[in-house]
C-alpha cells in the first residue's frame, strides 16, 4: 500500500496543473480533467503526565493523497488515500502498542481509503453524496472530522443538503459507519452504525442564524452505551456596535437520552452560552458550557464530535464525566495584518489564549483548571506551522499534565 501510495504521489505531482474548467462531456473527459491534490502535515507532540513513569513524544507525518473528477451528468467523484508513519522510535502510548508507562497520544500507524464518494447536484438547490466522507456540522460539538489529530474520523453515509427554501438550509444524513481516529486495527477504530440525523439552519432573522437538530445515534454492538438521541436548538449572532466594534452570541440547549441498543435508562441537558465582543481583528469570548448528568449516573455524550475543540487542548474530558461537565472559560483570539516595517514577519500569525475552569455538574465538585496557548503561521494557501501549548492542574479530576505539540503542514 505504502508503495501505491508513492506512485499515487508522482501521479499528483505530474497532474496538479489541471483543474476542471466546465462539465466534461464524457465519463473519461471527467475522468481526465479532474483535480488531484495533496495534504501533508508532520507533527510532533510531547505530553508529561503525573502518575506515568515516562514521558510521551511522538513524531509522525500524515500524508493524504486525493483525487476529485470534473461534473459529468450532474455528477462527481472523490477518492482520498491517508497514511500516518512514525518517525523514529514510538515513544508514546498510540493506544495499540502496549506502551501504558506513556500518555496517549492517538496517532496510530495507518493507511487507509479516507474517503471516496459520489456527488449528485441534479435535482435543484440539492446535494446528495454516497459513500465515505467528512461530516461537520454545528461546530463539530455533535458531529465533526477530529482535524487535529492525524487520521481523521470519517463516516459511511448518505447525506443530503437542501437549500430551497429562502434563508434556509436542511441537512439529512444515514451514516452505516464510523471511521474513527484510532485506526483499522482498533477494536475502537470503527463503529457499526444506525444513525440518523437532521439539521435545519435559517439565517433570516435579525437575530441571526438559528438551528434546530436531532441526532439519532445507534452503534449497536460495538459501542451501546455511546447510544443516544439528541434534540436541540441554538442561535448564533453578531451586532456592529460603533468605531468598530461587533458583539457577537452562542446560546444552545439540547436535551439527550438513551437510544437504540443502549440499555441504560437517562435524561440529561447542555447549555451553551457564549458572549464575546471583536475591535480590529481581537476577539474576546467568555463561555459557559454545561454537559449534564443524570444524578451523577449517567451524562450527556458527544462521541461523534471533535472534541479536542472542546474543553481544553490538553484532552482530559475526551469522555464526559459521570458527574457531569461545568466549563468555564475564556478565550482571546488575535489575528495580525497590516504589520510595517520590522513587524511584517507577524502577519498571517493566528493567535489564541484559553483559559478553563472545569468542574461537575452533579454535586458541584471542583475537577481542575487549564490554560493553553495556539499559534498559527500562515505563509500563503499552501504552508502553515503551529504550536500549541496546554497546562492541566488537577483539583481532584484525573492528573496534572502538559501538553506541546508542534506541526508543519503543505497542502496543493
Amino acid at each position: 500500500m505504502s508503495k501505491y501510495l508513492l506512485t499515487f504521489g508522482l501521479v499528483v505531482a505530474g497532474l496538479i496543473s489541471l483543474s476542471p474548467a466546465h462539465a466534461a462531456e464524457t465519463l473519461k473527459e471527467a475522468f481526465i480533467e479532474g483535480q488531484p491534490y495533496i495534504d501533508v502535515r508532520f507533527r510532533y507532540e510531547f505530553v508529561d503526565q503525573d502518575g506515568l513513569s515516562k514521558e510521551a513524544n511522538a513524531a509522525t507525518i500524515r500524508t493524504r493523497l486525493g483525487y476529485k473528477t470534473d461534473e459529468y451528468m450532474d455528477f462527481t467523484g472523490q477518492i482520498e488515500f491517508e497514511n500516518i508513519t512514525e518517525i523514529g522510535n514510538d515513544n508514546y502510548n498510540d493506544t495499540l502498542n502496549g506502551k501504558t508507562n506513556r500518555p496517549v497520544v492517538a496517532d496510530v500507524e495507518n493507511t487507509e481509503i479516507n474517503q471516496l464518494f459520489v456527488k449528485y447536484t441534479g435535482l435543484s438547490d440539492t446535494a446528495i453524496k454516497v459513500g465515505r466522507q467528512v461530516i461537520t456540522l454545528d461546530g463539530h460539538r455533535f458531529v465533526g472530522h477530529v482535524g487535529w489529530r492525524q487520521n481523521n474520523q470519517t463516516f459511511d453515509a448518505v447525506t443530503i443538503s437542501n437549500k430551497s427554501l429562502p434563508d434556509t438550509e436542511i441537512k439529512y444524513g444515514y451514516i452505516n459507519g464510523v471511521n474513527r481516529i484510532f485506526g483499522d486495527d482498533s477494536p475502537m477504530g470503527d463503529f457499526d452504525s444506525d444513525s440518523h440525523y437532521y439539521n435545519i439552519s435559517h439565517t433570516g432573522t435579525p437575530l441571526g442564524k438559528i438551528t434546530t437538530y436531532g441526532y439519532f445515534f445507534d452503534f449497536e454492538s460495538d459501542a451501546p452505551a455511546l447510544s443516544s438521541q439528541t434534540f436541540g436548538i441554538s442561535l448564533t449572532g453578531k451586532k456592529a456596535v460603533q468605531d468598530g466594534v461587533t458583539v457577537n452570541y452562542h446560546g444552545e440547549y439540547a436535551n439527550q437520552s438513551d437510544f437504540g441498543s443502549n440499555t441504560a435508562n437517562y435524561d440529561g441537558d447542555y447549555y451553551h452560552i457564549a458572549p464575546g465582543v471583536s475591535w480590529k481583528g481581537l476577539t474576546a469570548t467568555v463561555g459557559y458550557e454545561v454537559l449534564g448528568s443524570d444524578n451523577g449516573a449517567v451524562s450527556f455524550k458527544t462521541p461523534l464530535a471533535t472534541l479536542h475543540k472542546w474543553n481544553g487542548w490538553a484532552d482530559v474530558f475526551l469522555a464526559t464525566p459521570a458527574a457531569g461537565l461545568e466549563d468555564i472559560y475564556v478565550d482571546i483570539t488575535y489575528k495580525f495584518k497590516d504589520m510595517q516595517d520590522g513587524w511584517s514577519w507577524l502577519n498571517g500569525v493566528l493567535a489564541k489564549v484559553q483559559y478553563h475552569d472545569f468542574s461537575a455538574e452533579d454535586g458541584g465538585a471542583d475537577y481542575g483548571t487549564e490554560w493553553g496557548l495556539y499559534l498559527k503561521k500562515t505563509f500563503n494557501k499552501h504552508v502553515y506551522t503551529e504550536l500549541k501549548y496546554a497546562d492541566y492542574q488537577t483539583d481532584g479530576f484525573a492528573t496534572d499534565r502538559q501538553k506541546l505539540t508542534f506541526g508543519i503542514g503543505f497542502k496543493y
